[in-house]
């Protein structure tokens, strides 16, 4: 019985998923669509970067000490912004040529991670706490800036009472989101499909 015991021990912690994403709420962002997810328990390591240039540079680095850590998972995550997805795609698998993590992703929220939570109008309204139900957004993707509109949008809903802090309300609209809503964003789905297989 104890060594049943310690065998399930162990195969929890083999289920360590590293992530590297811009800033701490993303990570948070993350960690609360792997919940949703994840058949398995696993836990969380992660570095953040504060911007493209050191997440490149370092990128390489954080996936060797997070290996060290015990990661077995890579999630790598970078808003697509401005960029073109071919050419952020090839920096991003430049930077971990070849990946310390043999197992990992690199997903690419086209355009800002808040597009995701744009997809979902009834996770932002409960987590917002909008009297006023919000209409659903047709192609979250192709909003430019998801962040400043999810901003906007949430002003003009709360009469003018709320304000939208994504580094607050991000990881509270993601805990409440659906995966049949995130799933409308063609983004997420790689996300989707890599933790349903390995965790």
């Amino acid at each position: 019985m104890k060594h049943r015991r310690k065998s399930k021990k162990h195969r929890q912690a083999s289920k360590a998923i590293g992530i590297i994403a811009e800033d701490n709420s993303d990570v948070q962002v993350i960690n609360e669509l792997i919940k949703k997810i994840a058949k398995a328990a696993y836990n969380i390591k992660f570095f953040v970067g504060g911007g493209s240039g050191k997440i490149i540079d370092k990128c390489f680095a954080w996936a060797q000490n997070l290996r060290d850590q015990g990661c077995r998972y890579l999630v790598r995550v970078h808003d697509l912004d401005t960029a073109t997805i071919t050419n952020l795609r090839a920096a991003l698998q430049s930077a971990l040529n070849p990946s310390p993590i043999t197992t990992h992703i690199i997903v690419i929220p086209v355009r800002e991670i808040e597009a995701w939570l744009l997809a979902d109008q009834d996770a932002i309204t409960k987590a917002m706490k909008l009297k006023n139900l919000l209409n659903q957004v047709a192609n979250p993707e192709a909003i430019q800036t998801p962040k400043e509109y999810l901003g906007r949008l949430v002003y003009a809903r709360s009469g003018h009472t709320r304000r939208y802090v994504n580094t607050i309300h991000n990881p509270q609209i993601a805990a409440v989101c659906t995966l049949s809503k995130l799933r409308r964003c063609q983004s997420f789905v790689p996300l989707d499909q890599f933790i349903s297989g390995h965790i």
